[in-house]
């Protein structure tokens, strides 16, 4: 029976959210929270929500379920906004899945022990379930602390919520500090999350989970990330909003993560691990000319469906 509160944050994807209900009902999760964004204005849409609704109506184990249907179709960032301020305004912390994301048990485990762990500690913004380091940097811990808000199955306190602006109105003002600076090993990484939050500032990369990230920033907050990877993205797909293409190869095996967890007292951030992380998930030297020219000639050869998906977004 596990009791710590978990928000489920679902569209149109009822193939996904089946695998994700059938962990739920193993672990025999007791606190649900569902926030649904509304069909967009088409037959097609409404049909494929209308199977989403089917089968959370369908939850058939003992559980205190509770349901935040919105009426329209609001988007990716002011979407999953609103799923998670309505979480928020009813407990004080949670773990938050969205319905392409499968997490294993030991996620739930980890989850909770860290929530409990450094519930008063305000250096600590939250935990992720998600590893991308694919085994080429070894801890001895069962974690480590990252600047980087990794959102596939990840949890998080009130305290950490309330300071969201999914609007990032700080950004211009951020982006000229010390502090920003400071965040990064080098200017190649810099000028790729500026390049990243200024289209999110200028409403041409919608998104909920980078303003999140920059929250996380601004307050001089770090991340637990577990040592293994705990939970599989299995979104990749044409109907994903940003996932569209497999040419990224975002896989990443989930593994094991037993207790008793081994922990440093310190609390700082292991900038190998974020560096890896940085070149070989981000792989932001690859939005940045001249290498984008390259990029984006292997994209096209590789997965051309996808490039022009991502080309008819743009125009």
């Amino acid at each position: 029976m596990f009791k710590t509160p978990i928000l489920l944050l679902v569209y149109n994807r009822s193939q996904y959210l089946k695998k994700l209900l059938n962990i739920l009902q193993k672990i025999k999760a007791q606190n649900i929270y569902v926030s649904f964004d509304g069909p967009k204005k088409d037959n097609k849409d409404i049909f494929k929500c209308k199977k989403v609704i089917e089968k959370i109506d369908k939850i058939n184990w003992k559980c205190n379920l509770k349901k935040n249907y919105l009426n329209k179709n609001y988007g990716c960032k002011v979407g999953v906004s609103k799923g998670l301020e309505w979480f928020f305004s009813k407990v004080n912390y949670g773990i938050i899945i969205e319905d392409d994301c499968i997490p294993s048990i030991d996620f739930f485990t980890f989850c909770e022990w860290s929530l409990k762990k450094y519930k008063n500690d305000k250096r600590v913004g939250g935990i992720t379930g998600n590893n991308f380091l694919k085994n080429k940097i070894n801890f001895k811990e069962s974690f480590y602390f990252s600047k980087y808000a990794h959102c596939w199955g990840w949890a998080t306190w009130k305290r950490t919520w309330k300071n969201y602006d999914k609007n990032i109105k700080f950004w211009n003002g951020f982006k000229s500090s010390t502090n920003w600076k400071y965040l990064f090993q080098n200017d190649n990484e810099r000028k790729y999350w500026e390049k990243i939050f200024n289209n999110v500032s200028n409403n041409t990369l919608d998104s909920w989970a980078y303003p999140w990230m920059l929250c996380i920033w601004k307050n001089k907050q770090l991340v637990v990330t577990p040592k293994t990877n705990l939970v599989s993205n299995i979104g990749f797909s044409q109907d994903a909003t940003h996932t569209v293409s497999t040419f990224n190869n975002f896989y990443y095996k989930v593994s094991r993560l037993k207790k008793p967890y081994i922990f440093k007292q310190d609390i700082e951030v292991d900038k190998k691990a974020d560096e890896y992380v940085y070149y070989n998930h981000y792989r932001g030297q690859n939005y940045l000319w001249p290498n984008r020219i390259f990029y984006l000639i292997k994209y096209f050869i590789i997965d051309p469906i996808s490039f022009y998906k991502k080309l008819s977004k743009i125009f």
